[in-house]
C-alpha cells in the first residue's frame, strides 16, 4: 500500500500518536495528586531538552541558518511551549476524554492557519468542514460545562484544550520548511531550548512545592519519566521526518487516533467516564475534518495535474 519513505512516515506518526494518546490518561493520573500543569510543563520540556542535547552529540549537526532562526524561536516559544503548557493545564481542570476529542481539531486549524499565513484559498467545502469541526468542539465545551453532575468536566479545561490545539497546529505549520532541511535532533534541540524560555520561569521554583518532590514515590516518578521520554522526546522526534515524508496535512490528520487511545485507556483505568455528547461531538468533528481533507486533497490533485 505504501512505499519507501511514505511507509516510514506513516509508521513514525502512528507511533507518535500512540504515545500522545497514552500521555493523556498518564498525566491525568498524576494530576493533581502528584503534580499540576506547571510542574508537568517543566518536567516535559526541560527533560526532553536535556535528552535532545545529549542525543545531538551522536549525530552530525548542521548549523541553523540565520533565515530559519526566528522560525525555530517562534516554533519553540509559541508552537511548543504554549501548546504543552495549555494542554497540561487543560488536563488539570478538564476531562481526559474531552481534551482528547478537542485535540482532533488541528487538521482543520492547519487549513485555517494556512489560509492566514500562506494565503491558501478557502473553498466552500473547506470553510464548511472548518465550521462543522469548530461547531463540534463548541458543542462539547458548552454541554460539558452545562452538566452540573459531571464534576470531571468544565469549560475552563475544554477552552484551554482548544487553545492548545491552535498552538499545536501552528507548530506543525511552522516546522514544515525546517523539517525538510535539518536532522530532527539538530532541529528539536534548538526548538526545545527555545521552549525552555517559557518553561523555566513557569516551573523552576514551582516544582519544589510539588507533592512528588516533597514526598517522592517510585511509581509517580516512573510515570513522569514515561511522559518525558515517550510522548515528549520520542513523539516529537518522529514528527519532523513524518512531515518531510508525508506532509503536514497528513501528519495533522493522525490526531484522529488520539481520542480512541486516550478514551479507551482512561475508561479502562476508571479515570473518566464516557458521556452521550462526547461520541456525538467527535462524529461531528471527524465529519468536518473529512470534508476539509477531501477538499484539500482534490486541490492538491488538481495542482499536480496542472503541473504535468
Amino acid at each position: 500500500m505504501f512505499k519507501g519513505g511514505v511507509a516510514r512516515g506513516h509508521l513514525a506518526m502512528f507511533i507518535s500518536v500512540v504515545f500522545f494518546g497514552l500521555n493523556i490518561p498518564v498525566l491525568k493520573e498524576l494530576m493533581p495528586k502528584w503534580i499540576d500543569g506547571y510542574d508537568a510543563t517543566f518536567f516535559r520540556i526541560v527533560g526532553a531538552t536535556v535528552l535532545f542535547w545529549l542525543s545531538s552529540f551522536f549525530v552530525k549537526s548542521k548549523e541553523i541558518e540565520k533565515s530559519d532562526r526566528l522560525t525555530v524561536l517562534l516554533s519553540g516559544m509559541i508552537g511548543l511551549f504554549l501548546f504543552i503548557f495549555l494542554f497540561n493545564l487543560s488536563l488539570q481542570y478538564g476531562s481526559p476524554v474531552d481534551v482528547s476529542i478537542i485535540m482532533t481539531t488541528p487538521p482543520v486549524m492547519v487549513v485555517l492557519l494556512s489560509a492566514l499565513f500562506y494565503k491558501t484559498k478557502l473553498s466552500f467545502w473547506k470553510i464548511f468542514g472548518l465550521l462543522l469541526s469548530i461547531g463540534g468542539a463548541v458543542m462539547l465545551i458548552l454541554i460539558g460545562n452545562a452538566q452540573g453532575n459531571q464534576p470531571d468536566r468544565n469549560m475552563t479545561g475544554n477552552i484551554l484544550a482548544a487553545l492548545s490545539a491552535v498552538c499545536y497546529s501552528f507548530y506543525i505549520l511552522s516546522m514544515k520548511g525546517c523539517s525538510e532541511k535539518y536532522h530532527p535532533i539538530t532541529l528539536l534541540k534548538w526548538v526545545f531550548l527555545a521552549a525552555c524560555v517559557g518553561a523555566l520561569p513557569v516551573g523552576l521554583f514551582h516544582i519544589f512545592k510539588a507533592p512528588v518532590v516533597i514526598h517522592p514515590e517510585t511509581v509517580p516518578w516512573l510515570m513522569i519519566c514515561f511522559v518525558i521520554v515517550f510522548p515528549t522526546f520520542v513523539s516529537y522526534l518522529l514528527i519532523p521526518p513524518a512531515i518531510k515524508l508525508i506532509g503536514h496535512e497528513l501528519v495533522s490528520m493522525y490526531q484522529y487516533l488520539i481520542p480512541v487511545i486516550a478514551t479507551s485507556v482512561a475508561i479502562a483505568l476508571k479515570i473518566s467516564k464516557l458521556y452521550w455528547d462526547q461520541p456525538v461531538a467527535i462524529a461531528i468533528i471527524f465529519l468536518g475534518v473529512f470534508i476539509s481533507s477531501r477538499a484539500v486533497g482534490k486541490e492538491r490533485d488538481k495542482n499536480q495535474e496542472n503541473k504535468k
